[in-house]
């Protein structure tokens, strides 16, 4: 039995990689700079997720059909591609699918997400509690969750996207009372700097 990956898994894996180069390298406000010498090619972001060329070019045209992004060409030649609203929110999943599977060690805090988003932003609202359930936070309260490791830039990328920054906010506890609930919720013990 091979452990490679099939050609559909590597293909995808390698897309979301990409994807999330993007999104991490232009921070949902900006776009992506390419120089005419380098190209759509991309030797600079390519270098990043290390893989070949034709491969590459691939999965650029597969997330532009997809339209996660958009590419256009500038008037000095040099190309722009820009996450869509549509990627900047699959990078957003994404990201915060990755959370779920984090392992690292504790460093002791906690970070809490608390929102009180009003009834007119019922999307947002629900759209935000169910990415920090498949994120792998804790429900404490209904709009309360708790979670040990850092993730403060998926919180504020994904209310900034989802414009809610009046109703959510996010801290850094030192301390929970019955943490040790907390503890072995998250398999953190033995497991802290």
């Amino acid at each position: 039995m091979s452990n490679e990956k099939p050609k559909n898994t590597a293909k995808q894996d390698l897309m979301e990689q990409i994807l999330l180069h993007l999104a991490d390298s232009i921070d949902f406000g900006c776009s992506y700079n390419f120089k005419k010498g380098i190209g759509i090619s991309g030797e600079l972001l390519r270098s990043f997720v290390n893989i070949e060329e034709k491969n590459f070019r691939n999965s650029i045209n597969n997330l532009r059909k997809q339209k996660f992004i958009e590419k256009k060409e500038n008037y000095d030649k040099s190309i722009v591609i820009s996450l869509t609203e549509k990627g900047k929110l699959r990078a957003l999943n994404l990201r915060f699918h990755r959370l779920s599977n984090k392992k690292e060690i504790w460093d002791g805090k906690w970070r809490m997400v608390a929102f009180d988003i009003p009834e007119e932003c019922k999307k947002g609202r629900n759209a935000l509690r169910y990415r920090l359930k498949s994120g792998g936070f804790y429900e404490l309260q209904e709009s309360l969750f708790l979670y040990p490791f850092d993730c403060k830039k998926e919180i504020e990328d994904f209310i900034k996207l989802f414009k809610l920054e009046k109703y959510v906010h996010f801290g850094l506890l030192d301390f929970m009372d019955n943490q040790e609930k907390l503890k072995v919720f998250y398999k953190l013990s033995g497991n802290f700097r």
